[in-house]
């Protein structure tokens, strides 16, 4: 039973050029056929009246294919027909030393005219064979074939495949090759996809010096025994800092906790300079703001200005 296989391979193998390989295939079934004459040493009267030798199977196949540009499923057809008409003959047949070269020219001719719109005439097919043999020949050869075919010339897949079963050989194993290599790429891409995506670890946070006038000032809580932290957010930057320190106090002058809320600041850069009043006003908050940091860290800070509101 014909497979998916062997119809893609033999699909791959009528869409290619003739080769020498095919050609050797047709001369050794043609010898197959029938036993006949020795050929070495056997000559012919063409038809222009000049003695040639009898050419070998092999060269004239080779002319017909030059000659007529013949499709590769056409050509391989022929093979089909040689199997028919072996089976069909009497055992103890034989033929004459040009008997090979008749069988083999009849079957290209029927399945050139079987399988193509357009063939070659009988005359031009005369003319292919060198003067070998001569229109009437060729008509005459065309009857006897159909007549031992019975009329039989459609070429079935499986019949196909069947004969051309070595040359077919090799497209198979490249199907079956590629097919697996086809599978275990999916196979992978699909792992590939299954597998988990690695997060990527983000940037390093830079670190900075000490806050600038146009920094973002954030505090964090912290107890008496330990300073306030300022970690700025932005670059120097002509804007305005806004923080908010809450405390609270109790009977003793002791520092219990600080709150402290950082504000961002919405910064606008442009061209133009920045005015001398804005400016002088940052640098004020800024040295209020270190001296009220350094109070702080000195401990010496009543805990009743803690209460101050800086804006």
């Amino acid at each position: 039973m014909t497979s998916a296989l062997d119809l893609k391979a033999l699909q791959i193998f009528v869409a290619g050029p003739v080769t020498q390989d095919m050609i050797h295939k047709l001369v050794v079934a043609t010898l197959q056929v029938i036993p006949c004459k020795d050929t070495k040493n056997q000559t012919y009267t063409s038809t222009d009246m000049k003695v040639k030798p009898l050419p070998s199977l092999m060269t004239f196949l080779t002319k017909l294919v030059r000659y007529t540009n013949v499709y590769t499923g056409t050509l391989m057809a022929t093979l089909v027909y040689l199997n028919r008409l072996k089976a069909k003959l009497p055992k103890n047949a034989s033929g004459l030393p040009c008997t090979r070269h008749r069988i083999l020219l009849s079957c290209l001719i029927l399945s050139s005219k079987f399988h193509n719109d357009s063939s070659p005439k009988n005359m031009h097919w005369a003319k292919y064979t060198d003067g070998l043999f001569t229109t009437q020949d060729i008509n005459l050869m065309e009857r006897q074939l159909t007549f031992l075919l019975n009329w039989d010339l459609k070429v079935s897949n499986d019949e196909m495949i069947e004969s051309l079963d070595s040359l077919l050989e090799p497209i198979r194993y490249d199907l079956v090759r590629s097919s697996k290599v086809k599978k275990f790429l999916q196979r992978q891409h699909h792992h590939h996809k299954q597998a988990p995506t690695p997060v990527a670890a983000g940037p390093a946070q830079p670190e900075y010096n000490y806050p600038s006038p146009a920094s973002t000032v954030a505090t964090t809580t912290t107890s008496s025994s330990s300073p306030i932290s300022v970690t700025p957010t932005h670059s120097r930057s002509s804007s305005t800092v806004s923080s908010l320190f809450h405390t609270r106090s109790s009977s003793t002058s002791s520092i219990s906790s600080v709150s402290t809320n950082a504000t961002t600041i919405s910064t606008h850069e442009s061209s133009s300079e920045v005015d001398p009043i804005i400016e002088f006003a940052a640098l004020k908050e800024e040295m209020e703001l270190k001296n009220l940091l350094k109070q702080l860290n000195s401990g010496s800070y009543a805990a009743q200005q803690m209460a101050y509101v800086y804006n």
